[in-house]
């Protein structure tokens, strides 16, 4: 196994690629271009309903005295974001009584999950904002919202915010993943809807190509 940091692909022709200014050759290819929907295949991805999503996430500062809240928490949002839970029987009480009390969270996919992580600092998310062409400054409004309906199930000693970020993932509706042969021993493997460090290792276990892999040789030039 060879890996190159700091060289992106910007080319691919048959099974030869061209990363760092530099030909590369390979047995099998598999690109995972994330949210670049322009520079590799362009055209696939034109041809898809696949989408661009935004979201916005903060964490506090370490918990005072090694305080640690537990397991994750969530709250009813959640029921509200993931497909999962699509067979609830009461859940389209709950979304009539969000969108007319809440409104706001639902235009924005607005749901709160809360975590800890090993240094004491909370997590906080998310928001869902889809397009094309993301706006790269975050809705401070959006952050608040979320602070506001965290403050309705869980409190914590130390709730001051110390970083807001926002990451963007390719989302293909109604999808879980999009797997696509695009050419012989070339792969298009894209889409996991923001759960790709979870689905991700599964998901390269299941193809059918995964046999070939593990007899590709080092690249060469």
């Amino acid at each position: 196994m060879r890996f190159q940091f700091g060289q992106a692909v910007t080319h691919i022709e048959g099974l030869h690629f061209w990363a760092g200014g530099k030909p590369w050759a390979a047995k099998q290819i598999v690109v995972c271009s994330g949210a670049d929907f322009e520079t590799l295949f362009p055209e696939k991805f034109a041809q898809k309903p696949i989408t661009k999503c935004k979201l916005q996430m903060m964490r506090t500062l370490p918990q005072p005295d090694g305080w640690r809240m537990g397991p994750s928490l969530c709250a009813g949002l959640t029921l509200l974001h993931y497909e999962a839970f699509a067979d609830c029987p009461t859940l389209p009480l709950l979304r009539q009584r969000i969108a007319t009390q809440m409104p706001q969270y639902l235009q924005w996919g607005i749901h709160v999950l809360v975590s800890q992580n090993g240094m004491g600092e909370i997590i906080l998310g998310d928001t869902h904002e889809y397009g094309l062409h993301l706006d790269p400054f975050d809705k401070e409004y959006l952050n608040q919202w979320v602070l506001d309906y965290l403050e309705q199930f869980a409190q914590f000693p130390q709730p001051l915010i110390a970083e807001r970020w926002h990451g963007v993932y390719a989302k293909w509706p109604g999808q879980s993943a999009w797997v696509e042969t695009v050419a012989p021993g070339i792969s298009l493997v894209n889409a996991l809807g923001g759960a790709g460090m979870t689905l991700s290792f599964g998901l390269a276990e299941s193809q059918p190509e995964k046999k070939s892999y593990h007899n590709i040789p080092q690249f060469t030039k």
